[in-house]
């Protein structure tokens, strides 16, 4: 995925995104083709592959433009779990939409893939890990926060960003099992 300043291909990238946002408006992601988000964009095909690739990373590149909750560099090493939590809990509340047109859309590896990359740069936050055991701990925890999302949006309207917060901390902490 394209993630240079050219302003020509940030323009190409910007008219995409608003060519999807219309589409979407009319059906499904999975009967958007590519020749049509192409045509709509007045973008070529060419260069819709030069920056995107494919469908799923134009969605990865909307929920990255939309994203006000990654933390800043100076944070990372000192993010708490209780951080990450309501960092998470706030991208959900605040991208409700966007990521319940995902899950019904059977487009999961793209949330996963946005977990992965939020859980990828909090790492460093890992306690007792070997570098190794970071890798697991980065794909469990992005697994479990996306299946958590999935059946949060399934089964509430509206989102709670607190009660979203109180869960997935209490989740995340190993705090719900016997010791």
């Amino acid at each position: 995925m394209y993630q240079g300043r050219n302003p020509k291909a940030l323009t190409s990238q910007r008219l995409l995104l608003e060519a999807l946002n219309e589409l979407m408006d009319e059906k499904e992601i999975k009967d958007i083709s590519v020749s049509e988000l192409c045509s709509r964009s007045g973008v070529s095909r060419q260069t819709f592959y030069s920056l995107f690739g494919t469908k799923d990373n134009i969605l990865l590149y909307q929920l990255d433009q939309i994203n006000d909750t990654k933390p800043e560099h100076t944070e990372i090493s000192a993010m708490k779990l209780s951080d990450m939590c309501e960092r998470f809990s706030r991208y959900v509340s605040s991208n409700y939409t966007l990521l319940s047109m995902l899950i019904e859309n059977q487009l999961s590896e793209v949330l996963f893939t946005q977990f992965y990359q939020a859980m990828s740069s909090c790492r460093q936050s890992f306690v007792d890990l070997e570098e190794e055991e970071r890798e697991y701990a980065t794909q469990f925890m992005s697994a479990g926060l996306c299946r958590l999302t999935q059946k949060y949006i399934h089964e509430h309207e509206t989102p709670d960003q607190d009660e979203l917060t109180r869960l997935s901390y209490k989740i995340m902490s190993g705090n719900i099992y016997r010791r």
